[in-house]
């Protein structure tokens, strides 16, 4: 049986896998924007489960069953990534704040996280909103997409790939 340390590393390489063909498609500009942040969202959500799986050891099985950790879990481990690299005080607390946004917002990019039923909005399946009109991953535009471009969002994926190199060994 598996434990936590093997639990951590495994999704620790998923999640190592999953940003690099994010980081490909991103750099590219190739695909719709819907799945390269499908790649972000599940390399954060990996990464989440990896640094639990690591801290405790009977994370393995509760983390196996929920999508919604990185809302929660992602901004701790950019403000450990954050302490590492020693970012002069204002970058450091753009980068927590903006971090803590993004967080939300990748969580909700998961179909099974809506948020109460407030944001039906996902990069997987189509959705219907209150108004009763159908809409398409492809054709929305997600704010995960807007924050990765700006300065503290370019800060936080170098954090987000440091976090899973350091998690992989």
């Amino acid at each position: 049986m598996a434990d936590g340390a093997e639990w951590s590393r495994g999704y620790a390489r998923q999640a190592s896998a999953d940003f690099a063909m994010y980081q490909m498609l991103e750099d590219a500009s190739t695909g719709e924007v819907c799945h390269r942040l499908q790649f972000l969202q599940m390399a954060c959500e990996k990464l989440v489960k990896a640094t639990l799986c690591r801290a405790d050891e009977g994370a393995a099985g509760a983390v196996q069953s929920s999508h919604a950790y990185v809302k929660r879990h992602l901004p701790t481990i950019l403000r450990a990534e954050v302490a590492l690299v020693n970012l002069p005080r204002a970058k450091a607390r753009e980068v927590q704040q903006r971090g803590k946004h993004l967080a939300e917002e990748i969580d909700v990019l998961a179909p099974a996280v809506k948020r109460g039923g407030q944001r039906p909005d996902n990069c997987e399946y189509p959705w219907e909103d209150g108004n009763g009109t159908l809409h398409v991953p492809r054709d929305w535009s997600f704010i995960p997409a807007q924050l990765v471009v700006l300065p503290a969002g370019r800060t936080i994926l170098r954090l987000i790939r440091s976090a899973i190199d350091r998690l992989v060994v």
